[in-house]
């Protein structure tokens, strides 16, 4: 038993010096536009990587500056959590699952969302690069007490990260993104199956968006042996 605690102490240290060793944090500023909604957001980011093949993200996005059509404006908050699974050193695995919650003029409303897809990061003319084409699904459907109805996005995502270069103790990041997706539309929640029985002419309409979103990072600590490599 002594033994096997010895064992599990010692994989636990090596993770955690390892982790530490090569955790990058990340700060910025961007804005996005989406579904005809528009946000100035201020980004707050953690990329561990670990035992070679994985790495975990966590990341928080507040907007101060959160304007809705017809709706009026007010703030947001995006929080994600999610990782990569390194198949080779240029190809991955990524998923990440994402609450999103507004507060607005006229309503207020929380979301649930699932991304996953496909990673491939390079090194192109001097820029570590990565690029991600993810789908994305909301989950959680339903109806909130404030009687508002879920979109039910269905949806794509492409993800371009780039570091554009390093200096002092930073290394600076762009994150560009843009997405494509399927939404219902707010229906009569007693004939449209949200609640009760689907009545003939009752369903939810549907309309297709999308959007984009742009981020610049501070990234930290530089690491000057590697800065030039993938990420």
């Amino acid at each position: 038993m002594k033994k096997l605690i010895a064992v599990f102490v010692l994989l636990t240290s090596m993770f955690i010096s390892n982790a530490n060793a090569q955790t990058r944090v990340l700060v910025g500023a961007g804005g996005s536009i989406a579904w005809d909604n528009t946000s100035a957001v201020a980004s707050f980011g953690l990329e561990v990587p670990f035992l070679k093949h994985y790495e975990l993200d966590l990341k928080d996005t507040f907007s101060p500056f959160e304007t809705h059509v017809a709706l009026g404006g007010g703030y947001a908050n995006l929080t994600s959590a999610g990782g990569h699974i390194w198949l080779t050193n240029s190809l991955g695995l990524n998923g990440k699952v994402e609450r999103t919650n507004y507060s607005v003029t006229q309503v207020s409303k929380v979301a649930d969302y699932a991304f996953g897809g496909v990673t491939y990061r390079t090194v192109s003319l001097g820029v570590p690069s990565r690029f991600s084409f993810d789908y994305i699904g909301q989950f959680n459907n339903g109806v909130a007490p404030s009687g508002v109805e879920t979109s039910h996005l269905q949806g794509f995502a492409f993800i371009i990260e780039n570091r554009l270069g390093c200096a002092g103790p930073f290394c600076f990041r762009l994150e560009n993104q843009e997405s494509f997706g399927r939404v219902l539309t707010q229906g009569d929640q007693y004939c449209d199956g949200s609640i009760g029985p689907l009545v003939p002419g009752c369903a939810r309409g549907s309309a297709f968006g999308g959007g984009f979103t742009g981020t610049f990072y501070l990234e930290f600590p530089r690491r000057k042996a590697t800065e030039n490599d993938s990420f």
